[in-house]
């Protein structure tokens, strides 16, 4: 028997419901737009130059599909796959497919350079609209044309492989998967090995089409597209991992003597590179495992909810405005420094996420939560505001965008 606490008994202790995990969803997310920032600035990195900066790059989408996993881990258990795929569905899409169409139909004729019957003429605008269901296109016609980073929203590349890992928990529970842990970390390795595999028989990550301005040959090889070899490989792998360290919860020790030798292994990486050795594969063999623990164990702790943040669920909208009002804040003070493009922007960012939650996904809950323990929790009466709130702060960010575009006209 296991002397000490466990990932499970500590998770028990909170009632099933990870405090430390609301904590992370913020953080994880705001360090996302802390990511973007330099590029939306420039357009382009330098990865060679960037040291240390590199590694949260990598670190943040691995915490944040390991945080998933984990999470969805014990609804895949507790549902059915129908009620599963339904609960899922109705936690993710809504919310998209609302900011798809606001960028497209609002944000899109505001800032193209196009004329408005040559925006609303162009095939581009309504392909747009694919990215709801995963088909990915970043940029909408004329939209932030003068810019130097071309897209209307970088982030959602990571939405089909989101999609992806829910067919791979559809997988799971069809063949009674969650019942066998060893064949989840089993999956988790074959996808490193086919990268490894890949790697030493001379096959490279190819540059991705977009971003534009990220296709240095280093860059490339920790974070391309490619299937096993770049960026989007790392994900799967999180998402199984988070799964598996759920499953096997109750024998994986809650120390904080692991939880420092792992932050120690990924400082030690940090500071090496970024190298030529250190591909997709390399990091997703070496570090993915040690994040995955990281983020269960912080997200099984009593971490403090942040003040701002405290009144719902905000993660899910930082992710999918982030983007969008960073470009908006560019073209408003191109040449402000980056903390205060990085502030600003993070303040309109929060009131669309306020909007996204309190007027989308929080009413949303109200359907799910008879399958879903988490949204119960989420609709508990401490998370009670009034949704005027959401409204009123996106009706000031609106007419702020419709104000700026008449001075430039």
């Amino acid at each position: 028997m296991m002397q000490g606490p466990s990932i499970g008994s500590m998770l028990d202790q909170q009632k099933g419901f990870g405090p430390g995990f609301d904590f992370l969803r913020i953080a994880l997310a705001i360090s996302v737009v802390a990511a973007h920032t330099p590029y939306v600035a420039t357009g382009g990195s330098a990865p060679e130059q960037m040291w240390i900066v590199w590694f949260p790059q990598y670190a943040i989408l691995v915490m944040f599909f390991a945080l998933s996993g984990f999470l969805i881990a014990a609804s895949g258990l507790r549902l059915s796959l129908k009620e599963f795929l339904v609960n899922r569905g109705m936690r993710i899409v809504p919310a998209l497919a609302v900011e798809i169409v606001l960028s497209a139909l609002i944000l899109g004729p505001i800032f193209t350079a196009l004329p408005l019957s040559d925006y609303f003429g162009s095939a581009g605008t309504y392909k747009y609209f694919t990215n709801i269901v995963g088909l990915v296109n970043y940029v909408l016609p004329g939209v932030f044309a003068g810019n130097p980073a071309p897209e209307v929203n970088s982030s959602l590349w990571t939405v089909p492989f989101e999609y992806g890992c829910y067919a791979l928990m559809t997988v799971f529970i069809v063949f009674g998967l969650l019942r066998k842990p060893s064949a989840i970390v089993l999956g988790a390795v074959v996808l490193v090995s086919i990268g490894l595999a890949l790697q030493v028989t001379g096959h490279t990550a190819q540059p991705s089409e977009l971003p534009a301005g990220v296709a240095g040959s280093l860059h490339d090889k920790i974070f391309s597209t490619a299937p096993f070899l770049g960026r989007g490989a790392k994900l799967p792998v999180a998402f199984m991992l988070g799964i598996a360290i759920y499953l096997y919860r109750n024998r994986i020790p809650y120390d904080g003597r692991i939880l420092a030798a792992c932050c120690a292994l990924c400082a030690v990486v940090a500071l090496l590179g970024p190298a030529d050795w250190m591909t997709q594969p390399v990091l997703n063999a070496l570090v993915c495992p040690a994040l995955v623990y990281i983020t269960a164990f912080l997200g099984v702790s009593k971490l403090p909810r942040l003040p701002l943040f405290s009144k719902g669920d905000y993660s899910y909208g930082i992710y999918l405005y982030g983007f969008p009002m960073q470009q908006v804040v560019k073209v408003w003070l191109p040449h402000a420094p980056l903390i205060v493009q990085f502030v600003l922007a993070l303040l309109l960012i929060t009131m669309f996420a306020a909007f996204s939650w309190h007027w989308i996904e929080k009413p949303i809950l109200k359907l799910r939560s008879r399958f879903s323990f988490v949204a119960r929790k989420r609709l508990e009466p401490d998370d009670a505001v009034e949704p005027l709130q959401g409204m009123a702060q996106l009706g000031v960010a609106a007419s702020g965008i419709a104000a700026k575009r008449s001075a430039a006209s």
